[in-house]
């Protein structure tokens, strides 16, 4: 993802890496991100910072798991077992299905997010994971935030829209002229409201007015 030029320090690096992840997160669809390999690897990890929920979850109908349904318990410590036993058996596990996955970065940002490190998520095993929503709690709280921002957003839009939909109905059925004008007003409040919050959304993620 980054350009070839000679390493700046570290500090830097780390902000314009960020800064190109969250150009890519913001502008490409998550399908396209799937396809063209950035939910894997070090890229994949910055991108999967920058994603919304709803996006890791969408991304993870492309992973290996969804595609195959290996057994459950492969990626879970039994009860009892022997950590050496455990860590063959995980190692396996990661080798044949998190390596290969192409959105195994989005699966662990998932699993920090939703504070899920009881197994394997992404190829990282239960210790790697408690260390990272440790290590990383600051900026996993914001995301949840912006995350729940989001759905709060995503839920205003669904009730202008069914608003709107509710007084087409009322528009189109029979009355009096003047509760016909009243509704026809009401109606066009409503779709306003609904445009609104559609074009606001659409600026949020970079879109153009007609996208």
């Amino acid at each position: 993802m980054m350009a070839a030029h000679p390493p700046a320090p570290a500090r830097h690096r780390g902000i314009a890496e960020d800064g190109i992840a969250a150009y890519i997160a913001e502008t490409v669809p998550v399908d396209s991100l799937v396809a063209d390999g950035y939910l894997a690897g070090h890229d994949g990890r910055l991108i999967a910072h920058q994603l919304r929920a709803p996006q890791l979850r969408q991304a993870m109908n492309s992973s290996v798991c969804h595609a195959v349904q290996p057994d459950v318990d492969s990626f879970f410590q039994e009860d009892g077992e022997p950590d050496a036993d455990w860590k063959q058996r995980r190692t396996r596990t990661v080798r044949d299905h998190c390596t290969v996955c192409p959105v195994r970065a989005a699966c662990a940002e998932l699993a920090l997010r939703d504070g899920d490190t009881a197994g394997v998520r992404g190829g990282l095993d239960p210790q790697k994971l408690d260390r990272r929503l440790a290590a990383e709690s600051s900026r996993l709280q914001r995301a949840r935030a912006a995350d729940e921002q989001a759905g709060e957003e995503q839920r205003a839009r669904f009730a202008a829209g069914a608003e709107v939909l509710q007084l087409t109905g009322q528009y189109l059925g029979t009355g009096t002229p003047q509760k016909r004008r009243e509704n026809v007003a009401k109606f066009r409040e409503a779709a306003r409201r609904r445009d609104e919050l559609v074009a606001a959304h659409r600026r949020s993620a970079g879109w153009t007015a007609a996208a």
